[in-house]
């Protein structure tokens, strides 16, 4: 009579197979969370290439103020090419940029669809067990009662686990309805953002066919540039010799200052006492050590920079930041490069820069790199100010300023303001020359500012 009083109101249940069934709706969620790892990954790689295209954004706002700046005349027909053709340079960047967001937006799609197919299947097997379960407890309330099945048993300790069968039936079937409630809501969160990542794509899709269309008028524009400045070659060769003048001039003045700071340097070192060397170890001393015929084990190589010996602290904390030091201003382009290269408009006409020209905003402020001393500061006609700090055996140079407060001997910090750069009359360009030396050898400087 026990036993069929027990399967009148649970006919076939089992704990093993309830277990079995919570283990399985366990792994349906986990698996669904394993899917969401590689999303994690996406929204930094994500938020990596966001930043880098209001980076881009920010560079193109202000070189298209630098252009609208530039005088529209025959001068400053040449500034106004070099400024447009770094804009396309920018505009290509930003194309490519885009790409790759939308890129990323389409494996942000396929991951979410799986995400989705998965926690759908798992809804799906939640549902069904649940209604089988539900079912299940209507038709035992049918036929039997719970207080009835309490009050059956032969003794006090089965009433008691009866009581605590019950309860454990209850609560699975409670956690069932909570499982299911969560992936729904899960579900609904991930298909939000499955949607939000389409329309992301549809505007990064809108906004390249844009740039693209912009490209190609700035192309143009490139091409009519050039072809009027191919008829102009004469006055180009005219003013090309000017300046190249000019830059022999800065040239001398510069050198003229490092080599005077680098023999002072020189002499001082030779005057400076030589450290007393150590003394050799005794025979015996070597002897005694129990380690002492042993070989010492190789250490392992250390990634850091270390101090060469012949360099002292500014030169070593100057070294170790290559790469890493910041832009002498705020915002700007690269409208030359370091070293020799062709014209961009002359035919078989190469240029040589000892620096890097840097095109920046009307009146920005310049900074210093890195901590140093004023070693030197110059008037050059065609190029005004020039301000020569010293970091050690290091030197960085600005020119073009149009004016600057400091003196010789002055100790500065890195972004220490140095002066204004200075604005071309005639063009209405503003242009930083800056160089980089050790000692006497010229660095080209796009190797050690931040990209």
């Amino acid at each position: 009579m026990r036993s069929n009083s027990i399967a009148l109101f649970f006919p076939k249940v089992s704990f093993r197979n309830d277990l079995s069934r919570k283990v399985t709706i366990t792994i349906g969620i986990l698996l669904a969370f394993a899917f969401l790892l590689p999303v994690c990954a996406f929204a930094q790689s994500k938020k990596e290439l966001e930043e880098k295209r209001k980076k881009i954004i920010r560079d193109i706002q202000a070189t298209e103020r630098m252009i609208k700046k530039t005088a529209k005349t025959k001068e400053a027909a040449y500034d106004r090419f070099l400024a447009l053709q770094s804009q396309i340079e920018s505009r290509e960047a930003l194309i490519r940029n885009l790409q790759e967001e939308i890129e990323a937006a389409e494996d942000g799609i396929v991951r979410n669809q799986v995400v989705i197919a998965s926690l759908n299947n798992d809804v799906a097997k939640m549902r069904e067990e649940y209604g089988r379960t539900v079912r299940g407890a209507f038709r035992r309330k049918t036929l039997s009662n719970p207080i009835l099945y309490l009050l059956s048993a032969e003794s006090l300790n089965q009433a008691f686990r009866r009581w605590l069968f019950l309860r454990k039936y209850d609560e699975r079937r409670s956690e069932q309805a909570e499982a299911i409630r969560l992936t729904q809501e899960m579900l609904a969160k991930k298909t939000a953002g499955l949607e939000e990542t389409r329309l992301e794509k549809e505007n990064l899709l809108q906004s390249i066919q844009g740039q693209k269309s912009t490209l190609t008028n700035e192309l143009t524009e490139k091409d009519l540039m050039l072809k009027d400045l191919s008829k102009d070659e004469s006055r180009l060769k005219t003013d090309l010799e000017k300046k190249q003048a000019t830059h022999e001039a800065l040239n001398n003045a510069i050198e003229g200052v490092i080599q005077e700071e680098v023999r002072k340097r020189v002499e001082e070192a030779r005057s400076r006492p030589k450290p007393a060397a150590p003394k050799p170890e005794t025979p015996e001393k070597a002897t005694s050590s129990p380690t002492a015929s042993k070989p010492e084990k190789a250490r392992p190589a250390v990634a850091e920079v270390k101090p060469r010996a012949e360099e002292d602290n500014m030169s070593f904390n100057f070294r170790k930041n290559k790469g890493r030091l910041p832009w002498p201003v705020e915002s700007g382009f690269i409208s030359r490069g370091f070293g020799t290269q062709k014209h961009p408009t002359l035919k078989n006409i190469e240029i040589t820069n000892n620096g890097v020209d840097i095109r920046t905003e009307e009146g920005a402020t310049v900074r210093c790199v890195a901590d140093g001393r004023v070693a030197g500061i110059q008037f050059v006609p065609g190029h005004d100010y020039t301000v020569i700090v010293q970091h050690g055996d290091y030197y960085t140079v600005y020119t073009n300023l149009a004016s600057s407060s400091l003196s010789k001997g002055d100790e500065l910090k890195a972004r220490q303001n140095i002066g204004q750069v200075s604005t071309n009359n005639i063009t209405g360009s503003s242009e930083l020359h800056f160089e980089l030396w050790q000692q006497k050898e010229r660095l080209n400087p796009t190797l050690w500012i931040k990209k």
